[in-house]
């Protein structure tokens, strides 16, 4: 609910009538949770026509991905939306310029649309008094391997490391030890 929210949010502000949730395909459990809130959404008078009364219309469907690692690329993932081969297009034209079949396309993260409701309700510089001067706000660190709590972590940036894996992972298994770590996943 918090990324449809921040969907809407920035689809009002560039007066955008459609949006698109792309989730890879091989993900069931994320396409059936998305499927189902953005059925509440509309079912609340979140999403359709005269969203609560504003004026404004707003329709977000629910993208099936062909699985494809590049299609996290935004021309990759625009290439998909349109039924090709999900392969990163050639810039310029950049995609908010000429993006999903032609017209203009703005092409975001669900981390950034996420905190969206938070910055417009508690402003600016309460998200900032997260992480650190040059990098302010939060990030998410999906962990997993041979910890104690692998899931997914919320923290400022400038977080510490350390303290993600040995304190909020709970640290290594029983009879485990810390031997790597690739910060950026298998494909970093």
């Amino acid at each position: 609910h918090q990324l449809i929210e921040g969907m809407i949010i920035s689809s009002f502000a560039i007066a955008s009538k459609k949006s698109y949730i792309y989730i890879r395909g091989e993900y069931d459990d994320s396409l059936r949770i998305v499927r189902k809130a953005l059925d509440e959404a509309y079912k609340a008078g979140y999403l359709g026509k005269n969203i609560l009364g504003s004026g404004f219309d707003h329709d977000m469907d629910v993208y099936s991905g062909a699985g494809a690692y590049i299609c996290g690329e935004e021309t990759g993932m625009i290439s998909s939306l349109e039924g090709l081969k999900g392969q990163p297009k050639l810039k310029p034209p950049f995609p908010a310029v000429q993006g999903y079949l032609r017209k203009p396309t703005i092409v975001n993260n669900v981390e950034t649309l996420a905190v969206v409701k938070y910055i417009i309700r508690d402003g600016a510089a309460a998200y900032k008094k997260f992480g650190t001067e040059k990098s302010p706000g939060t990030k998410l660190f999906s962990v997993s391997g041979n910890v104690v709590r692998p899931g997914n972590y919320e923290v400022p940036l400038g977080y510490p490391l350390k303290d993600l894996i040995f304190n909020l992972c709970g640290g290594m298994k029983p009879g485990r030890k810390l031997k790597a770590v690739i910060p950026g996943g298998s494909s970093a």
